[in-house]
């Protein structure tokens, strides 16, 4: 009498994770807003490239994976001719495999301008709120506020009337007599602050903080 010998492990194995691969993958519960510098400081080189060029290349990398699945949006400050501090604009507000749309908006943007990070993530958090649905702002920037605005108090504020809503700081190539003045405005918020100065700790950091939460 034969008896029917159970397949290998490694065969079993391989099967699961084919089975896994060609499953559709669940859309995240939580979107997102990224909040990008466009001001003046970000056409300054670094390492032999201007450090927007550094950005629009981590970004390329990164977000057609991070954004597949979780609904991300833009925001984007400076990029306006002078030292205005009225340029701030939603692009657009959270949607699926957005990373096309982002990238494309980067690439059209020229640095110029200040730095009214605190009006942009209260914009940025504020889309999220009228969205119904819990979520994060990430705020890349390379300076610290400059246009009045005090970002602890904003910080603050945002934690105490959206608190499902957090905010995770990039300090992009920005000095640490800075840091304290915008890294507050994520932790207030029980989100984050990295300090990152090159392309790989930059896509490190997008990867971090705009990767959908797991499901405790």
């Amino acid at each position: 009498m034969r008896t029917r010998k159970s397949p290998p492990f490694r065969l079993v194995a391989a099967l699961i994770a084919s089975l896994l691969a060609t499953m559709p993958a669940l859309a995240c519960q939580e979107e997102a807003m990224l909040v990008f510098d466009a001001s003046g400081s970000m056409s300054i080189a670094r390492d032999g490239f201007a450090k927007i060029d550094i950005a629009r290349e981590a970004a390329a990398e990164v977000l057609p994976e991070l954004t597949r699945n979780r609904a991300t949006g833009l925001v984007t400050y400076g990029g306006e001719q002078g030292e205005g501090c009225t340029d701030v604009s939603l692009r657009f507000p959270p949607m699926t495999d957005s990373a096309e749309l982002i990238i494309g908006e980067l690439a059209s943007i020229i640095p110029s301008g200040s730095t009214p990070l605190t009006e942009a993530v209260w914009l940025a958090a504020l889309t999220l709120k009228n969205a119904g649905k819990p979520g994060t702002v990430v705020l890349v920037t390379d300076g610290r506020e400059n246009c009045g605005y005090d970002p602890c108090a904003a910080g603050r504020y945002i934690a105490q009337t959206m608190k499902n809503i957090k905010v995770h700081v990039i300090g992009y190539y920005l000095h640490a007599v800075s840091e304290a003045n915008v890294a507050c405005l994520g932790t207030q918020t029980g989100g984050t602050y990295t300090s990152v100065d090159n392309l790989e700790t930059l896509k490190a950091a997008l990867k971090q903080t705009l990767a959908c939460p797991r499901i405790s």
